[in-house]
């Protein structure tokens, strides 16, 4: 018996239709998962995205273009969570699409482990986050991009950025992934990379080298609309001023980061609590103690539900400090903000911390204590192959050795400070930076700069450059007494 041709041609449809959706849903799911992404309806993205990425399908019947937008769609689901600050769910929902989708599990597992490597890199699981993405480079990145080997490259950097003994591979890593940038057709991570970078040079002493290059990631982020973008380079720009003493420049770009995180069309707590937390930090360096609290308490508000290390250790570094310098009825508090920081912390923080307790132990005269932080910060900056450097205050470090005629102490400091002074060339950059710095500004931010910034801003150089000789006397000194 022959079935009606209307059955015939609806059963057909309905198996295409069924052969369609099971193989995968097309673009258009995806589409509406980017599109609330960046409305800024974030739960909703979420959804999306795992609907998308947990849809049943055939790897092998999946075009080498659907592939790619698979891929991508792990990389906006993990950004989405960035977003929203929730960094442990981010690895919840990453593990929660893995376990369903066999494509993850097989053809895009490199996929899998780049991004959830670089995910946890943004929680406190640090060791779980370097071996995942070592893991990754074992693995074939199948229908290579250029799009996709720079995402590899640019997550290694970043999940080994604070890591002293893998300095050489996070350097070789950022410039790969530029060179893969240079050939993709989206390039909007670049200026991402050229900051990070940046701030390798700005590790090593290499001061003319890292601004340009936060300068021009800057430009590029702000070519695009991409306030983000902006805002990391801002955040570079004033690390690196505040490093390298000159807190009137540092503030100027803070006030500036400030604006553009106001006008900001969808919230982001991570990038928002580092943007006032260096406001802060200009602030408490320009000497305008007084201030800093009303940015210490936004940032503080913001870091709640974050990583420690995404906000919150910056917030007890930064106020443990003002409040150590108060002393006082809060100096206590103070320590015990300073405290957390060297117990969860990354290294270059717990130095800091290190060193400002131990000055501040020093103050009290509690010679056991300062001995003990300057122990821990000395080990601190020569931990792997390649030595931290912070800004240390060696005068009374030295001065407290001398006293003590602990020679061998004084040695190590002084060995510390000539080797500073080595890899900075003695910072004698710093008697031209002015004029290089207004060199790159454009006209409009040249008019900002007021003359008694400027005026005052040399004399911080001079005083700099003469406390600089001040020490080198007194490193001399340390050195013919110990002979």
């Amino acid at each position: 018996m022959s079935l009606p041709i209307w059955i015939k041609k609806t059963a057909l449809l309905s198996l295409l239709l069924l052969c369609s959706l099971t193989s995968f849903a097309g673009d258009d799911l995806f589409k509406q998962a980017r599109s609330l992404q960046r409305s800024g309806e974030y739960d909703k993205a979420i959804e999306a995205f795992k609907s998308y990425l947990v849809q049943p399908v055939d790897d092998n019947e999946l075009s080498d273009e659907e592939f790619i937008v698979y891929t991508e769609a792990l990389v906006q689901l993990m950004n989405t969570y960035q977003s929203k600050g929730e960094a442990e769910a981010c690895i919840s929902a990453l593990e929660e699409v893995f376990n369903a989708s066999s494509l993850l599990q097989n053809r895009a597992l490199r996929d899998y482990y780049s991004v959830l490597g670089y995910a946890l890199s943004r929680t406190e699981r640090m060791n779980e986050a370097e071996t995942t993405t070592l893991k990754a480079f074992t693995l074939q990145l199948h229908h290579p991009t250029a799009e996709r080997y720079f995402r590899d490259y640019a997550y290694a950097a970043a999940v080994f950025y604070s890591n002293p003994s893998y300095h050489k591979e996070v350097v070789g890593w950022c410039h790969e992934a530029l060179r893969q940038a240079a050939m993709s057709k989206n390039t909007s991570g670049a200026q991402w990379v050229k900051a990070m970078l940046g701030s390798l040079h700005k590790r090593n002493g290499e001061f003319n080298e890292a601004l340009e290059l936060f300068l021009a990631s800057k430009s590029e982020a702000e070519e695009q609309g991409d306030d983000l973008g902006v805002l990391n380079s801002l955040h570079a720009l004033i690390d690196l001023f505040l490093y390298y003493d000159i807190p009137e420049y540092a503030n100027l770009y803070a006030s500036e980061a400030v604006r553009v995180e106001r006008g900001m069309s969808v919230e982001n707590p991570m990038i928002s609590a580092q943007t006032y937390i260096n406001k802060g930090r200009a602030l408490h360096q320009l000497g305008e103690r007084d201030s800093v609290a009303h940015y210490t308490y936004k940032a503080r508000t913001l870091c709640q539900t974050l990583p420690y290390n995404s906000g919150m250790v910056d917030v007890n570094l930064l106020n443990g400090t003002l409040l150590t310098d108060k002393g006082g009825d809060s100096l206590q508090h103070g320590i015990e903000e300073l405290e957390q920081v060297t117990e969860q912390g990354t290294v270059v923080n717990r130095a800091r911390a290190y060193h400002q307790l131990a000055l501040t132990y020093l103050r009290e005269e509690n010679t056991p204590k300062a001995e003990i932080m300057l122990d821990s910060l000395y080990t601190l900056l020569h931990t792997g192959d390649s030595p931290i450097y912070i800004r240390l205050d060696y005068e009374p470090i030295l001065n407290h050795y001398l006293r003590s005629k602990n020679h061998i102490k004084a040695e190590q400091y002084t060995e510390l400070l000539l080797q500073e002074q080595n890899a900075y060339k003695a910072k004698q950059m710093k008697f031209n930076l002015v004029e290089s710095i207004v060199d790159l500004k454009t006209k409009q931010e040249k008019q900002e700069l007021k003359i008694a910034q400027l005026k005052s801003t040399n004399q911080r150089l001079w005083f700099v450059v003469c406390a600089t000789i001040s020490l080198a006397a007194i490193a001399a000194m340390v050195v013919l007494y110990i002979l």
